[in-house]
């Protein structure tokens, strides 16, 4: 009587069993889909070049170190002033605030580099990897500029993860005079979770239950060392002047740590300058484009020099 008894209890065990084995199973493809749509953005074209905003222009092609060719625009406005403007994921050299961006810099007079990252736009490349070979990338742009002779008084602005790519190369390389980051994450992991919250349930839940292994799968997939898209560890390296616009309304990236990066950064640097802005995410370009040309060209003018 005894085995009758336990039989219909271990039945039962097994089915739970079964049960959390299929869920868990059913979690980790969903990771796994999940990490190739992010590493695998959309990618965004259009149709407008800068000569529709009235600017003379050059199709330009370097090629990076692991030999991803990037497509971007060289706009020559004979001077010896060159900022590289830098796009933010799931955009390209085609999106809104890049283009109200390089349009601002040249007609300020200022040479403008803009280019599609990896993965992203008209450039090659499997994955993007959030910054951590596009700032490799960025320095190869660099290179090409600097074999131009357009490289004694470089500037960077970013956006989003472009502001990350900045924070990067500018603590890595010499050659950036000053630099603007607007809007940069900086950490990419809290950033992914805000992002994910972004989405509406049910999705949303599935999602960030499935957000540690996503994470995970991403960087495994990528070859990325989660560590280096860490930004607090970059602002004590980086001594030019810099410039950080922070997004009040920001979904994605909490005041908090731009204010915390900040303060690391403004030890470091002498020039360092915060600047918050009562909008969201990378919207200040756009919605406050007066005060923003003041702030930003203004910037660049006194450190290009």
């Amino acid at each position: 009587m005894k085995r009758c008894a336990e039989a219909p209890a271990m039945s039962a065990l097994l089915v739970l069993l079964l049960v959390i084995l299929a869920a868990a199973a059913a979690l980790l493809a969903l990771a796994y889909v999940v990490s190739g749509k992010l590493l695998r953005p959309p990618r965004r074209r259009d149709e407008w070049t800068p000569r529709d905003l009235g600017y003379e222009y050059e199709e330009v092609v370097v090629e990076t170190h692991d030999g991803c060719k990037l497509r971007g625009w060289s706009i020559p406005r004979g001077t010896d002033r060159t900022v590289v403007v830098i796009h933010g994921y799931t955009s390209s050299r085609w999106g809104d605030y890049v283009r109200r961006a390089a349009e601002m810099l040249a007609r300020r007079g200022f040479n403008v580099a803009l280019f599609d990252m990896r993965a992203h736009g008209e450039s090659e490349g499997k994955f993007t990897t959030l910054g951590y070979l596009e700032a490799g990338d960025v320095r190869r742009i660099l290179d090409w500029l600097e074999k131009r002779g357009a490289g004694a008084k470089l500037g960077l602005i970013g956006f989003s993860m472009g502001g990350a790519i900045t924070i990067m190369v500018a603590a890595l390389d010499s050659r950036v005079k000053a630099a603007v980051a607007d809007s940069p994450y900086i950490d990419v992991v809290s950033s992914g979770r805000n992002w994910v919250r972004q989405a509406r349930a049910p999705l949303r839940h599935l999602l960030l239950a499935a957000y540690p292994l996503v994470v995970r799968l991403a960087a495994r997939r990528a070859g990325v060392r989660l560590e280096d898209l860490v930004m607090y560890k970059y602002a004590e390296r980086i001594k030019q002047p810099f410039l950080v616009v922070a997004a009040e309304k920001d979904a994605l990236v909490p005041l908090e740590e731009v204010k915390r990066f900040y303060s690391i950064l403004s030890r470091a640097s002498p020039g360092a300058e915060l600047w918050v802005v009562p909008v969201g995410h990378v919207r200040a370009v756009l919605e406050v484009p007066e005060e923003y040309e003041r702030k930003v060209a203004g910037f660049f003018e006194r450190w290009l020099a």
